[in-house]
């Protein structure tokens, strides 16, 4: 399936929309922070919190880029900009349902219980989010040069 086939799919809660090089900054500066901010937590509830949050914004940008973006109050936002780095950053199935596992942790961590989060969890959350930030990087530079600012 496309970009554009999901993208119909769910066409009642995403929308398209021009990409701008200036969204896509901020929303790299966003992930940035919160790959800093994972770094600097004390607690691994927190840590995978931050880490996942950079997960958020690099599918943004991504959705963006590609023309997209969710919109806003749409259920299942979270949901949605994770199962989209499949069609943007082409993330396999298995790299999809990772990131969904830790989003449904850092549900039940902010919502339901404290400590659920392991350090073990924490640190593979802090791991797969730079590995994304770096992955949507080159994805930019060489899908869309002209958002990347470089």
């Amino acid at each position: 399936m496309t970009l554009h086939e999901w993208a119909h799919q769910h066409r009642d809660d995403l929308r398209q929309e021009t990409p701008k090089a200036a969204a896509i900054r901020a929303l790299l500066q966003v992930a940035d922070r919160e790959l800093r901010d994972a770094e600097s937590v004390w607690s691994d509830d927190d840590r995978l919190e931050h880490a996942f949050a950079a997960c958020l914004a690099v599918a943004a940008l991504a959705l963006a880029a590609s023309g997209y973006r969710v919109r806003q109050g749409a259920s299942a936002h979270h949901y949605l900009l994770v199962e989209s780095l499949h069609h943007t950053l082409k993330l396999t199935p298995a790299e999809v349902k990772e990131l969904q596992d830790y989003r449904k942790k850092r549900s039940r961590s902010m919502y339901e219980q404290v400590e659920v989060v392991t350090k073990t969890e924490a640190d593979a959350a802090l791991t797969a989010a730079q590995q994304l930030r770096d992955r949507s990087a080159m994805w930019l530079a060489q899908e869309h040069p002209d958002l990347s600012g470089g």
